[in-house]
């Protein structure tokens, strides 16, 4: 291992996910010297196991995180392995590269019922050229959608198959406004899809100013009364300081807050940055539910595509509920089986894990109840509450845990959206997967939320903490609220506008008239 002790980066990243990637991929753009800390290994193979595996380095190798989250979701407690990424590129390795720009009026509107929807402090156009940015180095490809009057075009589209053509019709003879969903190109490098690491971490490594630790743990932020003035680091027993001018946090909106509030001290006695009291407050969630549907009489399934979305019930009568989407999935026993795991994992009876083989009954059953059946997903906005809450843990131990409660609003509005989306799929045979408040887990965001105002926000609108002058969030953390839709892309979009800001802020010159200059001279993003 190269000594760190001696070296001073320009910038130190926290995780190397969507939000670390990109912000990497935008400063390597400037030339600066950048030292990405990453709690996985430097190559992640995916086929080396598959999420059952308990243990810790067998799933960190496949680029899983390796340790169970505890949390107490209304009251229950439970205990489950989240769908969670840890290595290069981070969760995005395992995502199904959905990349859907949040809408115009995600940003500004207010929820007419008197619901808490907090405004953004920047706006749908401080981000439209860092979503086309990117939508390019994702390879996104997609269509339009109808309902949305300035969406842009993109260059690649979706060639929908005959399953995907059937259900198109159906739901435009059902009144709705399908589109070709907006997903990631293919990846040639290691096959799937395009990802953080292919888009934005490789390129930014080879350009030679980006440099990555594996396999090291932050442990510590050390921290002044107005800067950040060291990380804590350790790597295989090791431990040392990373020194930096600036300093980013990136390791999801679940991790960030435990490293901020695990970071505590006498000048910080409730965690560093956090003197607004809502570091880990917040939390949010979206909402899915699971739906089985099949096809009209006539019509058959065969090998449906993550390729149809619609939003013709994102806003219905003054409250904002979410978008639905195909998922590429058939109701087939190995996807059942998945399915039932999670809820086991995730349920509130705490049942003995020797029952859990005992799930591929139910599963072959369903297969066969299911038959020709394809999936689709909602994705329901979830929405920011003061004792929804990461709570402190140790970073070293990589621990996580949380506390959520469903409110009574957020129960009304999946009830409406379950009926809203059964007149969508009138006509077909249907049958809900979900029960009860079926959460997102791996859409966490809200967690150190940006804002105009100190004593409501962590950070101000350029990600940078009111509280210590060289301190950034990029992850999803920063989302003052969840929108109805995947976070991906977004997150991806404002670290790339994060990483023009800083790169400013290191040279005092305006770089915009030099991204393009920059970006030619850097590594070509996987083609």
């Amino acid at each position: 291992m190269c000594d760190l002790s001696s070296e001073r980066w320009d910038v130190a990243i926290v995780g190397a996910g969507m939000g670390g990637s990109a912000l990497a991929y935008s400063l390597a753009l400037s030339g600066f010297s950048v030292l990405i800390v990453e709690k996985g290994e430097a190559e992640v193979d995916k086929d080396a196991s598959d999420a059952e595996s308990f243990d810790p380095e067998t799933r960190m190798l496949a680029g899983l995180w390796p340790h169970p989250v505890e949390a107490t979701v209304d009251a229950s407690n439970v205990r489950f392995f989240p769908a969670l990424g840890c290595g290069p590129g981070g969760s995005t390795i395992l995502y199904g590269g959905t990349l859907e720009r949040f809408q115009r009026d995600d940003f500004s509107r207010a929820d007419d019922r008197g619901n808490p929807t907090p405004s953004w402090p920047i706006s749908y156009d401080d981000l439209t050229p860092f979503y086309r940015l990117a939508e390019e180095c994702l390879k996104a490809r997609g269509g339009r959608d109808p309902l949305q009057s300035d969406a842009e075009e993109l260059q690649n589209t979706v060639s929908l198959n005959a399953t995907d053509r059937h259900f198109f019709a159906s739901l435009r003879s059902n009144g709705m406004n399908p589109y070709e969903l907006r997903t990631a190109g293919d990846s040639d490098s290691r096959g799937g899809k395009m990802n953080a690491y292919d888009a934005f971490l490789d390129p930014a490594i080879r350009s030679g100013g980006v440099h990555l630790l594996a396999r090291c743990v932050a442990k510590r932020i050390g921290a002044g009364p107005n800067e950040v003035t060291g990380l804590l680091c350790q790597q295989d027993g090791r431990e040392f300081e990373v020194k930096a001018t600036i300093y980013v946090l990136a390791a999801g909106a679940l991790s960030t807050p435990v490293l901020m509030l695990g970071s505590a001290s006498p000048l910080w006695p409730n965690g560093i940055a956090n003197s607004s009291g809502l570091v880990g407050r917040n939390l949010m969630f979206h909402i899915s539910d699971f739906i089985a549907v099949w096809p009209r009489r006539g019509g058959r399934v065969s090998s449906p595509a993550k390729s149809i979305g619609f939003r013709d019930f994102y806003w219905h009568q003054g409250e904002k509920l979410g978008q639905i989407q195909s998922t590429g999935l058939t109701a087939g026993r190995s996807n059942i089986l998945q399915y039932l795991k999670e809820r086991f994992d995730t349920g509130r009876l705490r049942l003995p894990r020797s029952l859990r083989p005992l799930l591929h009954i139910p599963a072959f059953l369903g297969s066969l109840f299911f038959g020709r059946a394809t999936i689709f997903a909602s994705i329901m906005e979830d929405r920011p509450y003061w004792e929804n809450q990461v709570l402190p843990g140790s970073p070293a131990a990589g621990e996580i845990r949380f506390r959520y409660t469903s409110r009574d609003e957020l129960k009304g509005r999946i009830a409406r959206f379950r009926k809203l989306y059964r007149r969508a799929f009138s006509g077909h045979r249907m049958f809900l997967l979900s029960t009860g408040q079926n959460l997102n887990y791996g859409h966490a965001c809200g967690t150190c939320r940006f804002g105009d105002n100190p004593e409501s926000s962590v950070l101000n609108a350029n990600n940078q903490a009111h509280d210590l002058a060289n301190l950034f969030v990029v992850d999803g953390s920063f989302f003052p609220s969840s929108g109805g839709t995947n976070p991906s892309l977004t997150i991806a979009a404002n670290a790339l506008r994060v990483g023009q800001h800083i790169a400013q802020r290191l040279s005092r010159v305006d770089l915009n008239e030099d991204l393009d200059v920059a970006r030619s001279a850097m590594p070509a993003t996987v083609q």
